[in-house]
């Protein structure tokens, strides 16, 4: 009898403390919609137009964001990235732009199709020096994850940047850019 009252003290005890788990579980805190401000930060690779390697450009954005209904958010976003091509080329961009993303909120993760508009401004130095502001639309795919409590969320994305720029010039041949991200998702407030 011993043996069986101890199994079930075990049992009891394994289930009690799956049970405040769970409470205490960010992906079971956050399945409705977060409405509150929050800032976003991420770091990534861009392809530049038709080249298709992976090393030539690193980009990082800010953003800030929140959600206005159920499924729709708005966020502003300000962009850097800077190009290489093995030759010390030193061609920049800087970005600002407005992304309007429809979310679907599922419990364990959150995926998500971003459009946005904004202007980008580019700064190359070599072989000639041409600074220019154009316009830029974005297209993007990804995905968000609970990572600890209080809704903060790892979110993985990818985008295809389209400009107006057709300089001619290494990366800027006007037919867009392929840009990979990975980053943290920190809501502001309570």
């Amino acid at each position: 009898m011993k043996p069986v009252k101890i199994a079930f003290f075990c049992l009891a005890t394994c289930n009690a403390s799956i049970a405040w788990a769970q409470d205490e579980d960010p992906a079971l805190m956050f399945n409705e919609v977060d409405y509150r401000l929050y800032w976003n930060a991420n770091l990534g690779i861009v392809v530049p137009d038709d080249d298709i390697r992976l090393n030539e450009a690193q980009v990082i954005d800010l953003r800030i964001g929140k959600h206005f209904t159920e499924n729709w958010a708005l966020e502003f976003e300000v962009m850097r990235d800077e190009y290489d091509f093995d030759i010390d080329y030193d061609l920049k961009h800087y970005a600002t732009g407005v992304n309007f993303m429809y979310t679907n909120h599922d419990p364990l993760w959150k995926p998500y199709f971003m459009v946005g508009v904004g202007a980008i401004y580019s700064d190359s130095r070599f072989p000639e020096s041409i600074q220019r502001t154009d316009l830029i639309v974005n297209v993007a795919i990804g995905g968000s994850w609970y990572f600890t409590g209080n809704g903060v969320r790892i979110r993985a994305e990818a985008r295809s940047r389209l400009d107006t720029n057709d300089s001619d010039l290494p990366g800027q041949d006007g037919f867009g850019d392929g840009q990979f991200t990975l980053g943290i998702i920190v809501p502001i407030g309570d």
